[in-house]
């Protein structure tokens, strides 16, 4: 699983670290410019990630064997065309949720099918290397929650697009309260509290103008994470 979580880390990366707004207006002046920088991004990413495995025979789709860079450069081809196909955004209910939801089902299964899994033989453990599971979890509780959380506001209320205060507030807190899962020992608990208590006192004076959705879901996820990658660090699994 040692290259799952690599792909993994540089799915998300791709989809949500290095896609600000700026790149999102490439929708409407050109979808192509906008499909094939996203797909040039996760491309460098994966092969830089993946660096030590791209001479390594890699099922593809559980079919047939192919170099490791082989496989990558067919998923960059099959991410860009989901790219343009799960884009139920305002044609049906739920639509923003459901095309996240669907397109990252299908991107993730389509890596688990092409990932050498006797890599996982060799290592003997599901999470092999701390660093790589640290930084998902990061990028899973800071960003990917917060885009879920905005999928759903913007089915429910149409809202727009986070403004740079909002989105990058809401981060800060998100990974503090993350970094804050990792302390070892009980200290953790502690700081938890007391970094909630002043979230919650900062958004009470309105210092953080938020919906319940974003502030306490934001909350329940970094935490959530944090746990899962806690486990990993303080664990042998």
């Amino acid at each position: 699983m040692i290259v799952f979580w690599r792909l993994f880390l540089a799915y998300f990366l791709t989809d949500f670290v290095f896609y600000f707004e700026p790149a999102d207006k490439l929708r409407t002046d050109s979808r192509v410019k906008r499909m094939l920088c996203r797909g040039s991004v996760f491309l460098v990413w994966a092969l830089i990630l993946c660096y030590g495995y791209l001479t390594m025979p890699w099922p593809f789709l559980d079919m047939v064997d192919l170099p490791g860079w082989m496989c990558i450069i067919l998923f960059t081809l099959f991410y860009v065309f989901t790219e343009g196909f799960f884009d139920f955004g305002g044609k049906i209910k739920h639509g923003y949720f459901l095309s996240f939801a669907l397109k990252t089902f299908v991107n993730l299964l389509f890596l688990f099918l092409c990932v050498p899994f006797h890599v996982l033989y060799e290592t003997g453990n599901f999470f092999a290397e701390p660093w790589i599971i640290f930084c998902a979890g990061l990028v899973l509780a800071t960003r990917v929650s917060g885009w879920v959380i905005f999928t759903i506001e913007q089915d429910r209320y149409g809202r727009d697009y986070p403004t740079f205060d909002e989105r990058w507030l809401l981060m800060m807190v998100r990974a503090i309260f993350f970094l804050v899962m990792m302390l070892p020992g009980w200290r953790w608990v502690v700081l938890l509290l007391v970094w909630g208590v002043a979230c919650m006192y900062a958004r009470k004076i309105r210092l953080m103008d938020v919906s319940n959705l974003a502030f306490y879901g934001g909350i329940f996820a970094a935490i959530f994470f944090g746990f899962l990658v806690r486990l990993r660090f303080y664990l042998v699994w």
